[in-house]
């Protein structure tokens, strides 16, 4: 295995997702004040040498622009038409590439494309994500990248970012999105922080509030047409985490420029449409954060979603993804863009779709199809 598949796979085998579906487990080591979770073969973090950023054609920065994209008209009652922002995460790796197939499969091109940084190292997770850039320069689309707040295993370093202590790391990110011609892209920063195993979970909700808000200012300061997407994780807030709810994480409207949520069918999946309803319109639920956003006048985002026969369903579900669909199609003028989170390695998520012939995936049959059913071009 390359350095560079290497890297791509660690990162998505390294991310976090909602409660009950899957905790990537990590060795601590700490190096200097940096504490850095060190998986097996893992490759080496140092920094990448940024690209070379191609010239782009007016069409090309027209399409990849966050800004332009998420402002389009959009109707309710369709979804994604014309203008709608829709796309996945790229599985098996993190790659234009691996993207491309999966819309290729649903019969509609992916106008976003979802990915993370490198968390082993407050390094690799900024200056020296080059590597996440480069493996989207030829993808004319969206780009949100999931960008943590301290590294995995880097608890302790939470207040050292709230005291900016990390600000110089955060405004080499900046400069690095800009250099990678990638700065009008969206930032989930800090993204499921009510979610138990992030690093940067709001055990201390002062020091998660400083630590964004030095963070966004940070990256702001050298990009200053980056969009900033708050997410939380659905469902349920621990009462350890942000005082017991999502939203008393929120660092305030002036940090934020989407108010996102990361919501799959477990804990508790939804049988009927009446569950899903009932789930949505409950505390940490979809119709919930919504009117959250709504009512502090930002655009909402759904940047992760699935089925998990895994989980408490015990199967896939369908329904689940027509309801979701459904409810896209219903709020599509303030949905700044949806993404199916793709994962079939290991037993815990399984969430995959479209991927009848890999064996490391459940076929997910039922789902498969009424996802390309609703998804595919007309």
């Amino acid at each position: 295995m390359s350095e560079a598949r290497g890297r791509r796979r660690l990162a998505l085998l390294t991310l976090g997702i909602a409660a009950g579906v899957l905790a990537a487990g990590v060795v601590l080591a700490t190096g200097g004040d940096e504490r850095a979770g060190t998986p097996p073969a893992q490759p080496s973090a140092t920094p990448q040498p940024s690209i070379s950023v191609p010239s782009l054609s007016a069409a090309s920065r027209r399409l990849r622009s966050a800004r332009s994209q998420v402002t389009r008209a959009r109707t309710a009652g369709s979804w994604p038409g014309t203008a709608g922002l829709s796309g996945v995460n790229g599985y098996p790796l993190l790659t234009g590439a691996a993207v491309r197939e999966f819309c290729t499969a649903r019969e509609r091109a992916c106008t976003v494309a979802q990915t993370y940084t490198d968390r082993t190292s407050y390094a690799s997770m900024t200056s020296g994500t080059g590597w996440t850039f480069a493996e989207f320069a030829d993808f004319d689309g969206v780009l949100v990248v999931s960008q943590g707040l301290v590294p995995d295993g880097g608890e302790d370093l939470l207040a050292g970012c709230a005291a900016g202590r990390y600000d110089d790391r955060w405004r080499a990110f900046g400069s690095l999105m800009v250099a990678e011609g990638r700065g009008d892209s969206i930032v989930r920063l800090g993204w499921e922080m009510n979610e138990p195993t992030m690093a940067w979970r709001g055990r201390d909700t002062a020091d998660y509030l400083a630590c964004y808000r030095h963070a966004a200012d940070a990256i702001r300061a050298t990009d200053p047409d980056v969009l900033l997407d708050w997410t939380i994780n659905a469902h349920t807030t621990p009462s350890g985490l942000c005082g017991g709810v999502s939203t008393g994480c929120y660092p305030g409207d002036d940090y934020v420029d989407i108010v996102g949520i990361d919501n799959y069918d477990h804990y508790p999946w939804s049988p009927t449409k009446a569950d899903f309803a009932r789930t949505a319109a409950a505390p940490e639920g979809l119709d919930w954060l919504y009117a959250f956003a709504r009512r502090h006048g930002k655009l909402f985002s759904v940047g992760e979603w699935g089925v998990v026969p895994t989980g408490d369903a015990g199967r896939e579900n369908p329904d689940f993804v027509r309801w979701m669909y459904d409810w896209f199609a219903a709020h599509a003028p303030y949905l700044a863009y949806e993404a199916y989170f793709q994962r079939c390695d290991g037993t815990e998520a399984q969430s995959s779709l479209l991927r009848p012939d890999d064996p490391d995936c459940l076929p997910n049959t039922g789902s498969s199809e009424t996802y390309r059913s609703l998804y595919r071009q007309p």
